[in-house]
């Protein structure tokens, strides 16, 4: 090459791997996946949602069939620690036991704001569920394995929401995460559209869970609160224990709690322990027990409840679920019967 050309490629050279850098790639498109809602790339945006419907046949009652959840997903992060997210839900809007409006039957069940305070340190301010066991934390649907709750979830027992502030911190040692949660909640001053009637009043407490391996995890919850019902009754306090075991479509999960109030209220303890098993491609059999005793709703219990059913999953996004509850002593809580229901992420 003649010299006087080689100054001149290397400054062309130089100015490609300028260019080549400066040149942001451009922005992704708006995309749609089943089961993951329309993403927005460029504004860190997604909507997506769920819906769910049931048929319910309890024993020596009238049977149903109901659209009893139809939930938008929201969210965006404008900043890179900053989140917001919504889930807006229409409930128990469509029946054939009964008829409810629309406007009657859509609430907010969460709409918070994650702050990122440092790498390991959440704060969230808003609507957002109860951290007591896991079941509730669950709460879509589409993730859980049974059409009926069990009856230490209850709201009945306590409010399935919070609003307030909860602070999240994780450690991680061996490899293993502590995840350490307390919150505060003042629903009766700070309660963001919702038509429940079983709110808190005020309430707080935390949550611990723990990772001891890859398939175990167990957690410890208490709460002291007021319902919105009676504010001027005794405190409740209340504490759980749980604990969930997965590894090749396998699960164990169980859940105990306890209630106490100095009240008409009483007191309250149970708990659930249910099972998974693969049957056969995308079909599990499920097997739960349940036991509760003390006053619940105000009516004396001493239950012994099974459920036994099974679940298809075709697609990820998509369950068919059919079991039978059967149970002693359980007709003024949770009545025998059959329960389906098909549920789907869009």
């Amino acid at each position: 090459m003649p010299k006087p050309l080689r100054p001149t490629l290397i400054v062309l050279l130089l100015l490609g791997h300028s260019l080549s850098g400066s040149w942001a790639a451009p922005p992704l498109p708006p995309s749609y996946k089943w089961g993951r809602g329309i993403s927005v790339p460029a504004l860190d945006f997604n909507l997506g949602g769920y819906a769910n419907v049931s048929y319910m046949h309890p024993e020596n009652q009238p049977n149903y069939l109901k659209l009893d959840e139809i939930s938008l997903l929201i969210s965006w992060s404008p900043l890179q620690r900053l989140r917001f997210f919504a889930e807006v839900e229409a409930d128990d809007w469509l029946s054939t036991q009964y008829p409810n409006s629309f406007a009657n039957a859509i609430r907010a069940e969460r709409l918070y704001a994650d702050l990122l305070a440092t790498d390991t340190l959440t704060v969230r301010v808003g609507k957002f569920l109860t951290p007591l066991g896991r079941w509730n934390v669950i709460h879509a649907a589409p993730l859980i394995w049974t059409t009926t709750r069990p009856l230490v979830t209850d709201e009945q027992l306590f409010s399935h929401h919070l609003n307030g502030l909860m602070l999240t911190q994780r450690i991680q040692f061996s490899e293993r995460n502590l995840d350490i949660s307390v919150y505060a909640d003042h629903s009766s001053q700070f309660d963001i559209f919702d038509n429940s009637t079983t709110g808190f009043d005020d309430a707080f407490g935390g949550r611990v869970n723990l990772e001891l391996s890859e398939p175990w995890q167990v957690g410890f919850s208490f709460i002291n609160f007021t319902n919105e019902l009676h504010p001027k009754a005794e405190r409740n306090n209340m504490v759980g224990m749980d604990f969930v075991w997965k590894k090749d479509g396998y699960e164990v999960t169980a859940e105990a709690i306890y209630r106490h109030a100095n009240d008409s209220q009483g007191q309250e303890h149970g708990l659930y322990l249910q099972g998974i098993a693969p049957l056969a491609k995308q079909v599990f059999a499920i097997g739960r027990y349940e036991y509760l005793n003390g006053t619940h709703q105000f009516i004396r219990t001493d239950t012994h409840i099974g459920v036994t059913g099974l679940a298809w999953r075709p697609y990820v996004p998509l369950v068919f679920k059919a079991e039978y509850r059967f149970g002693s002593q359980n007709e003024s809580v949770a009545p025998s019967g059959f329960f389906t229901s098909i549920s789907m992420f869009f």
